[in-house]
């Protein structure tokens, strides 16, 4: 969040300090130092103010994730989803086998290369 203020902050600076050098009718030596300028001004500003409100930002991250709650839900997700493995495979064991037997030919094809 604050790299992209910062960065939006310093894009309008850039071309507030083109459209002033194109409205003011400068030479073109001029319009780049002033755009340069601009947006250097601009620069330091949002990174003063940035810098400003994340030092005053109380932040408190446990009342903002709820950890516990979370983690008891997504427990609880894990077991339906147990419940439903069991349901639609009932012979989940050969399954297994299956998976392991196929990780080891996947492992003796790498050791023979």
């Amino acid at each position: 969040m604050v790299y992209n203020i910062q960065g939006f902050l310093t894009v309008v600076g850039f071309f507030t300090g083109l459209f002033f050098s194109v409205i003011a009718s400068v030479s073109p030596l001029d319009l780049v130092v002033n755009a340069i300028l601009t947006t250097v001004a601009f620069h330091a500003f949002a990174n003063l103010s940035l810098s400003l409100y994340i030092k005053h930002w109380d932040v408190n991250l446990a009342s903002k994730f709820p950890k516990q709650t979370l983690e008891s839900e997504l427990d609880q997700l894990v077991k339906d989803l147990d419940k439903k493995e069991e349901k639609f495979m009932p012979q989940k064991e050969n399954f297994k086998i299956i998976i392991d037997k196929q990780i080891g030919n996947i492992e003796a094809g790498q050791k023979n290369r």
